[in-house]
């Protein structure tokens, strides 16, 4: 009977593998190795004056041990000196073992060679910067996303990103790495009415991929292209809510950010956001009216009458999908002045997104009131002769 693998020391499976009457599924069995490696290992020992080195240390550790108690007795030194390279510490071991004994006879042996070290990883290339506008009066942005294209130069992507329609316009071009650190910097210099500023590259995928998703949410058609270029660009993370960003302020100072808020429109990133150009030209049309009517009897009357047709025209634009439409934006901008560093203007949007979204009657909230009425003439003044220009995120 075979004692079991534990206690089959080499030479005592190197007898078995001699041993004519052993049988291979025995010898396998108490080896822990498949029946065939065993008929291998068989025929590498009683060849082993002329078996390739290789052969022995390709055989299962176990097997192998036995093979170079073989290798060692017929003074093949190429094979020791082969298996002691090998990956498994036993074999590595005992083949330097085997080589001693060989040398301390006198039989010149082959020096081992050391393996060569693995070259170090390539140093990874900085990663591409890339920008991302402010949101502009109408709810859109621009984002610029670069990557590298091996062989090709710094693949460089500008999209058009609207908050209602997704993603609207994209551009794709090839720029060498010294033509792109150029057209960053100049994109920083004359991006600051945008508020151009840089982002993390996955920030830049994830607004453009964002976009995608609003625009088929839309039912609008991508860009041609668009969607062949992002499934290259693989998955993006999802945007976190700017929204939970911003906790609300202890009621006394959360009141004082809102009545603050109307500042925001002084501020060069939103001073074009405006209500929409019908919302302004209904309103702009009832002030014309009021200022050529004969039903009143000065200019008192006039500016009260005005006074209440401006608040009608914001309380009627502050239906639920506008409130929501304009706290999603004030926390937008929120974060992105928080970025740049202005808190209490941040603060102040984040109130002003807060009251809004809250129900808050928009007459309390300045921003609110300010998106119509610095459009509008004042009461009493001359009617306008037309709606300022919105500048735009493709300007």
């Amino acid at each position: 009977m075979l004692r079991p693998a534990m206690a089959l020391d080499p030479d005592a499976l190197l007898a078995l593998l001699r041993d004519p009457n052993a049988e291979s599924q025995q010898i396998a069995d108490a080896a822990g190795v498949p029946r065939d490696e065993v008929g291998r290992a068989a025929r590498v020992v009683h060849t082993i004056a002329r078996v390739p080195p290789e052969e022995v240390a390709s055989l299962p550790p176990l097997l192998a041990l036995a093979a170079l108690r073989a290798a060692l007795a017929a003074g093949r030194a190429d094979v020791l000196a082969s298996a002691a390279l090998s990956p498994a510490r036993e074999v590595a071991k005992e083949a330097k073992r085997g080589l001693h004994l060989l040398r301390t006879r006198g039989v010149a042996v082959p020096e081992v060679a050391r393996p060569a070290p693995a070259p170090p990883p390539p140093a990874a290339e900085p990663e591409l910067p890339c920008y991302a506008s402010a949101l502009d009066g109408q709810g859109e942005r621009a984002v610029w996303l670069a990557r590298a294209v091996p062989g090709k130069g710094v693949e460089v992507a500008q999209a058009i990103l609207s908050d209602v329609n997704g993603l609207v316009s994209l551009q794709v071009g090839m720029l060498g790495r010294k033509e792109y650190r150029t057209f960053a910097a100049s994109l920083v210099d004359r991006g600051g009415s945008l508020g151009v500023v840089e982002v993390r590259r996955e920030v830049a995928h994830a607004l453009v991929a964002e976009g995608r998703r609003t625009a088929e949410a839309a039912g609008r058609p991508l860009p041609e292209g668009a969607g062949l270029w992002l499934s290259r660009l693989g998955e993006a993370q999802p945007l976190p809510d700017p929204a939970a960003r911003f906790a609300a302020l202890p009621p006394d100072e959360e009141r004082a950010a809102v009545t603050a808020s109307g500042r925001l429109h002084e501020l060069p990133l939103l001073r074009g956001w405006l209500a929409d150009e019908d919302a302004l030209r209904a309103a702009a049309a009832r002030l014309e009216e009021i200022a050529v009517s004969p039903l009143y009897l000065d200019d008192r009357q006039r500016a009260e009458q005005a006074e209440r047709a401006v608040a009608q025209a914001v309380t009627g634009y502050f239906d639920g999908p506008h409130r929501a439409l304009w706290a999603r934006r004030l926390f937008v901008a929120a974060a992105h002045l928080a970025d740049a560093g202005d808190e209490p203007d941040a603060r102040a949007a984040a109130a002003a997104a807060r009251a809004l979204a809250g129900g808050a009657d928009p007459l309390d909230v300045p921003f609110a009131r300010l998106l119509l009425e610095k459009a509008l003439p004042s009461p009493g003044a001359p009617p306008a002769a037309g709606l300022p220009a919105e500048p735009s995120a493709q300007g």
